[in-house]
């Protein structure tokens, strides 16, 4: 029953996030030797908060529409919250691009 782990998780505050590739093929041998972890992220309010990064891309996407884009903006390397604008509400994809990887989940404004 892990959906039901991640939406304890998720009215927890926690964000439980996946690890995606943008291209896959674009891998070749440049493909890291180790597993890509995951920032630990939660949300609070409209406050996004992930634990220590490089510089990402951040999204709020449509979860339904992948292509729908809601919000985007640079996070960068060494800030570690951010307050996501007021004026959205609902369920949003939010994604953490970092070049050829990105971490995803699901949270609720």
């Amino acid at each position: 029953m892990v959906w039901g782990t991640m939406a304890a998780l998720a009215m927890a505050g926690q964000v439980p996030l996946t690890t995606g590739i943008i291209d896959p093929g674009s891998l070749g041998n440049d493909a890291p030797r180790s597993i890509i972890r995951a920032p630990r992220a939660s949300i609070e309010g409209y406050t996004f908060s992930v634990s220590d990064h490089p510089d990402y891309v951040l999204q709020l996407v449509d979860p339904d529409d992948a292509e729908t884009v809601y919000y985007e903006t640079i996070l960068p390397e060494g800030t570690t919250s951010i307050d996501l604008p007021s004026s959205l509400s609902g369920e949003y994809e939010i994604r953490l691009i970092w070049g050829n990887w990105y971490f995803y989940g699901i949270i609720s404004l």
